[in-house]
């Protein structure tokens, strides 16, 4: 009697377990925004928000959709022109997502993914100097459909009753491809007619580290954040390092973190006054907010 009791305690337990750290509804509001450091003129900001809901559960997998929603605004200007721009998003797609308890003799792991496609418009408008020597009016309209996929990996330390070393690894993946677009250009009101768009395709990989937890059922999280970030309309690369700090509730994903990063252009390009950026941004996942035992 006595092992069937512990036996089925032990049952309880793995599934308090596989039941933490993320529902099978999420939501994440997100913002934030980027200044160059050598012309605090060029500037952008972004804001939006992100949901998944997987209901269908087969194999340990979370299985359902997933929805997305954004808007972010830029300006620039050097010696020669100036611009601005803003760009809205929306799509959905599939999303999975899997906690494994025995990842390993000390650590457990969540794994999430989601492939979507979406609707973006952008728009911009400027003034430069032409050919000519003249100052003219630059404008344009640009739609796109875009597949994109992400991926998450998390590695949590399996004790972490508080001031825990290193307690989780984070790695995020993520990539977009235009599969059509179209675009309009004027100059100085008229069209010019070319068959040329913006490459929106885009790859990043980010890694977060949490340094320390503070606390027993709300824990404080500081992390260091690095990311590479590449962009093939303009042929960029660009590395980011910075703190971020996070709040969970204890056996949860964070509901509040913010960070501040160092961006940097690398590699072979121009010089320019946007190669160095300061980056700051907030996420806030409400559904995370749980009590804890």
């Amino acid at each position: 009697m006595k092992k069937i009791i512990v036996i089925f305690l032990l049952l309880i337990t793995t599934f308090a377990l596989s039941a933490q750290f993320r529902d099978n509804a999420n939501l994440s509001l997100f913002g934030g925004g980027h200044v160059a450091t050598q012309n605090t003129n060029n500037s952008g900001y972004w804001y939006g928000m992100y949901a998944e809901y997987m209901p269908i559960k087969t194999n340990g997998w979370n299985i359902g959709m997933s929805v997305v929603a954004s808007s972010t605004g830029f300006k620039s200007n050097d010696r020669t022109d100036t611009y601005s721009g803003n760009s809205s998003s929306f799509g959905g797609g599939l999303a999975v997502g899997k906690y494994v308890h025995d990842l390993s003799l000390t650590h457990s792991g969540y794994f999430g993914s989601n492939l979507m496609l979406k609707r973006n418009l952008d728009s911009g408008n400027g003034e430069s100097l032409g050919n000519d020597g003249l100052l003219g009016n630059f404008s344009m309209n640009q739609k796109d459909v875009i597949f994109s996929g992400e991926l998450n990996l998390n590695f949590l330390k399996k004790i972490n009753e508080g001031n825990e070393f290193f307690p989780r690894t984070q790695i995020r993946l993520f990539f977009q491809k235009p599969i059509s677009a179209s675009r309009e250009a004027y100059w100085d009101e008229k069209l010019i007619d070319e068959s040329y768009h913006y490459d929106n395709s885009s790859f990043s990989l980010e890694l977060k580290e949490s340094i320390i937890s503070f606390g027993s059922r709300t824990q404080l999280e500081p992390k260091l954040y690095v990311g590479y970030y590449h962009y093939k309309g303009n042929k960029s690369n660009w590395l980011a390092i910075g703190p971020e700090f996070a709040l969970k509730k204890k056996g949860w994903d964070d509901f509040l973190s913010v960070y501040l990063l160092l961006k940097k252009q690398v590699g072979s390009f121009e010089k320019n006054l946007s190669s160095s950026q300061i980056v700051f941004g907030i996420n806030f996942m409400p559904f995370n907010m749980k009590k804890t035992n």
